[in-house]
């Protein structure tokens, strides 16, 4: 079962891992909670939405139509080929970089896990089986849950 693996995978441009000097940094560092508004487009009863303000709404909004929506939360998949296309700008035969992050090591480092297919009734990319990561801090994620970073040459093969 997906939700039993134990590495999740973060694919980046080559832009975005030397702008982030390699760290896996969240789009903001706010609390990683959100409240919607009654009326607010495409949350209503049975959308995996909540009353009142919840990590739970966050995460919804995180990956909501890919909409680029700013939370502390970093998207992860247990997938490496899903990472992959990701970090080549869907195979566009363009670098990139995957994270390798050790499920294993997320309590130790204080990183809760956010399972998309659990909490939304209807994930954008239910193929990813998205993972939102965020520190508890809210800030950066710690180097130490990342076991290893593959980069990617252009021509689509592994370097390492």
């Amino acid at each position: 079962m997906n939700e039993k693996k134990r590495f999740f995978y973060r694919g980046v441009s080559i832009e975005m891992f030397k702008k982030t000097n390699g760290k896996l940094v969240p789009k903001s560092t706010e609390a990683f909670t959100r409240a919607f508004k009654y009326s607010e487009l495409g949350f209503k009863y049975g959308s995996g939405a909540k009353y009142g303000s919840s990590p739970e709404n966050a995460a919804i909004k995180h990956q909501y139509n890919q909409s680029g929506f700013p939370t502390s939360g970093v998207s992860t998949t247990p997938f490496f080929e899903r990472a992959k296309y990701y970090s080549t700008s869907g195979d566009k035969n363009v670098p990139g970089y995957v994270y390798k992050i050790d499920r294993m090591l997320l309590e130790e480092n204080a990183v809760t896990e956010y399972s998309i297919n659990r909490i939304v009734t209807n994930p954008s990319i239910p193929e990813d089986a998205e993972f939102i990561l965020v520190a508890n801090d809210y800030g950066t994620l710690p180097d130490e849950i990342i076991v290893e970073v593959i980069s990617l040459k252009a021509c689509g093969s592994d370097e390492g």
